[in-house]
């Protein structure tokens, strides 16, 4: 039996996330994400350099743009078979990627495809519960389990059979199973909101493992308490507003909860809170119906007493754009969440352009900025920065809370590593990472005894 496995994207980057396992000439897919932040991300995102109708079955680990945003143009160009995934994965998914099929209608070359193909996209969803083996055929299983990064996310393993041969039968080979770990993005044991990450599952032969921290600790959650008090109550003393550019799925509800509890002690101002971003309204709902997904403490505190975890009394979703733009251009001091996360596109130009000049404000960095991207740039604190073709002066402040992060940083993937199985453990392939975080976690990971190695994108047989 030939086993192999390729990445097409999320090879040292942090977006684009495609993997290939072939089983006998047979290839499956999991994720099939966007890429992301470049400037060549828009054309990048517009071919598939396989065969699409060749897919024997596609799995998505969560619903993120960058592991979810091409499953539409897959569908567009020929594929015909299932989308396995959990039920909260599949109902998050279909928001974000209808978000992006109208965004696409105004790129300068067209979109990549159409609302259309997002309805169609998501009649291809086949969903399922943690923990419940599900096969596909003869020799392939599959499980998810959870991976604690955000709400329905999964990790995903792959189980082949790989039989032998009468002459190996006769030295006494039998048939074995191969189990492939596909982490995608492995979350923390803080995590607010969801669960911490399984370690129950079979061990696994080979791991897929993401590394977009791995050169970087993240800060506690206490930390982060302290820090978003400091930075409310210091922001709102000057007369200023807090801007806070965050990805509408997982972030903005994380965001809002630490604020609800926050002001429920008058650790800070009752001021008024705003999610400026249809998409991230869209999703709090989701997460509203999916208590299954939520850790023992949200369970606890809030879905059996019936109380909403995500609501402020002086919080408000926008909708419309005008009032959007009339909240940007308002001096008085507020919070305001608001798509896009990189800073990109979406909702949170308007509030920058009107507020990145003004001493009073701050922007509040709470998420990975991919490189060359305006939130890389204003994290660095660039003084000049260009923002729908015109020039803007940094003069707001510009303050980063690295505890938000939902991904797992070296110590917490190294921590989830010993608690699993690893004794039929053969290697370890980094992927979902820069250069310099893949380098420092396999050194890292290496000196702790397990073999490991960086996906370029070749193929590697199994």
């Amino acid at each position: 039996m030939s086993i192999i496995s390729y990445s097409l994207g999320a090879v040292e980057e942090v977006t684009g996330s495609k993997h290939i396992l072939e089983i006998d000439g047979l290839p499956y897919m999991i994720d099939c994400g966007a890429w992301q932040g470049a400037e060549s991300a828009q054309e990048r995102n517009r071919e598939f350099t396989f065969p699409v109708d060749k897919l024997q079955a596609v799995f998505l680990t969560h619903a993120h743009y960058d592991h979810c945003g091409l499953l539409p143009k897959l569908i567009k160009d020929g594929y015909t078979g299932s989308i396995r995934s959990t039920p909260a994965t599949r109902d998050l998914a279909s928001i974000v990627m209808l978000d992006s099929a109208k965004i696409q209608k105004y790129e300068k070359g067209g979109p990549a495809y159409e609302e259309s193909d997002v309805v169609e996209a998501i009649n291809h969803f086949r969903c399922h519960a943690y923990r419940k083996e599900k096969v596909l055929d003869e020799r392939v299983t599959y499980t998810l389990y959870d991976a604690g990064h955000i709400l329905g996310s999964s990790m995903i393993d792959i189980s082949v059979l790989r039989k032998r041969n009468f002459f190996q039968k006769l030295i006494k080979k039998e048939d074995e199973r191969i189990h492939i770990l596909y982490t995608g993005d492995l979350g923390r044991n803080s995590n607010p909101i969801t669960r911490k990450p399984d370690t129950d599952m079979p061990a696994p032969d080979y791991i897929f493992l993401e590394s977009t921290y791995g050169n970087r600790t993240h800060e506690s959650l206490e930390h982060c308490y302290e820090e978003l008090t400091n930075v409310i109550n210091e922001t709102v003393k000057r007369g200023g507003k807090v801007i806070i550019p965050s990805f509408a799925v997982e972030r903005a509800q994380e965001i809002i909860y630490y604020i609800k509890r926050l002001m429920a002690v008058d650790a800070i101002p009752r001021v008024p809170v705003y999610v400026d971003s249809p998409m991230a309204s869209n999703a709090t709902g989701v997460f509203n119906i999916h208590p299954e997904c939520f850790n023992e403490k949200i369970v606890n505190e809030f879905i059996s007493k019936g109380k909403n975890p995500f609501s402020v009394r002086s919080l408000r979703f926008i909708s419309d754009f005008r009032e959007s733009q009339a909240v940007a251009k308002s001096k008085d001091p507020s919070i305001i969440i608001a798509a896009n996360g990189m800073c990109e596109a979406g909702r949170v130009i308007n509030h920058l352009k009107e507020g990145i000049e003004n001493p009073k404000n701050t922007i509040l960095i709470v998420g990975y900025m991919g490189e060359d991207t305006l939130g890389r740039k204003i994290l660095e604190k660039e003084e000049l920065l260009t923002i729908d073709n015109k020039e803007y002066h940094l003069k707001a402040e510009v303050h980063k809370i690295n505890a938000f992060s939902a991904h797992a940083d070296y110590n917490e993937i190294t921590a989830w590593l010993n608690e699993i199985d690893t004794s039929k453990l053969k290697k370890i392939f980094l992927v979902h990472g820069d250069k310099d975080a893949q380098e420092y976690l396999q050194q890292h990971l290496t000196e702790k005894g397990y073999k490991v190695e960086i996906v370029t994108g070749d193929p590697i047989k199994l």
